[in-house]
């Protein structure tokens, strides 16, 4: 597919005042999240104004909030998959808001479609797009320039978003659920605060209170360490050596050294001394916060 890369402010200011007397626009991101560095970043941005492919590629030095809130607060119609992640995205990250979106899988979920995209194009307009998930759910995004394939897989997430909003909008209307859409619409575009990343670990909710102050303090010492070296966190431990940690903690630091022993020697020293320190100040807090 043949697109345009709008690598600057100065690109996408003047293209977002053409597309201000267009009515919609098809649009998707690809992201990275802490799978090839440490952090959250966006990637890319695929647009399809029913005349051609567009992309927005924020990793550019010239890309700034600047040149995205001239695009995101288009008065045009926004056609989206899923829009909830990727409004969180952009908020944590540039503090913006995306006006005016049209959130297909609203749609296809109050017709009870609970799949992904490509299969949501298949049922409704009978397309069958081959393409290896697996292989591109593990790309670098990250990565200039971007290969042919995976920006043909990028551009397929905007192509039939304008057909599939006409499809499942007359399907909606048939059966009487505008009212319901447009509640689900609304809840769909409400940003929300991820939680902090310890409560993301299995079985928090069934651990005691000591277990829990000792796996947000491993957590917050690895992450410093993935932060300080820019790589993903499980790289520097993985989240179920923190449970172990936190269930039954070392009670000596040679104990601590053999624990630690099957993690990536690169960064064990560093390792060594903040988790023998957050479990010291675990244990620290949990003394204040029982006295009188």
């Amino acid at each position: 597919m043949i697109y345009t890369t709008l690598d600057s402010d100065e690109k996408i200011i003047a293209q977002a005042k053409r597309w201000e007397k267009y009515p919609s626009l098809a649009v998707d991101f690809e992201g990275e999240f802490n799978l090839h560095i440490y952090g959250e970043h966006l990637c890319l941005i695929q647009i399809y104004d029913t005349e051609g492919f567009w992309i927005i590629d924020p990793r550019s030095r010239n890309v700034t909030a600047k040149g995205l809130e001239a695009f995101f607060s288009l008065p045009s119609e926004k056609i989206w998959f899923d829009i909830q992640g990727d409004a969180s995205l952009v908020y944590r990250l540039y503090g913006l808001k995306i006006n005016n979106v049209f959130d297909v899988r609203v749609l296809a979920m109050e017709l009870g479609y609970k799949g992904n995209l490509l299969g949501l194009v298949k049922e409704y307009l009978g397309i069958n797009v081959e393409i290896n998930k697996k292989k591109n759910q593990q790309a670098n995004w990250l990565k200039r320039p971007i290969d042919v394939d995976l920006m043909e897989y990028a551009l397929l997430d905007v192509k039939y978003l304008h057909a599939l909003k006409d499809v499942l909008s007359s399907i909606v209307a048939k059966e009487g659920l505008e009212d319901r859409v447009r509640a689900s619409m609304a809840r769909a575009m409400i940003v929300k605060e991820p939680l902090p990343g310890w409560k993301n670990i299995c079985s928090w909710d069934r651990l005691n209170r000591r277990e829990k102050a000792y796996v947000r303090n491993i957590f917050i010492a690895r992450d410093k360490i993935a932060q300080s070296f820019n790589v993903p966190a499980a790289r520097v431990m993985d989240k179920h050596h923190i449970l172990s940690l936190a269930k039954n903690p070392p009670k000596s630091r040679k104990e601590l050294v053999e624990r630690l022993s099957s993690e990536p020697q690169r960064f064990r020293s560093l390792l060594l001394d903040k988790v023998a320190f957050d479990l010291e100040r675990a244990e620290k807090e949990l003394e204040n916060s029982t006295r009188p």
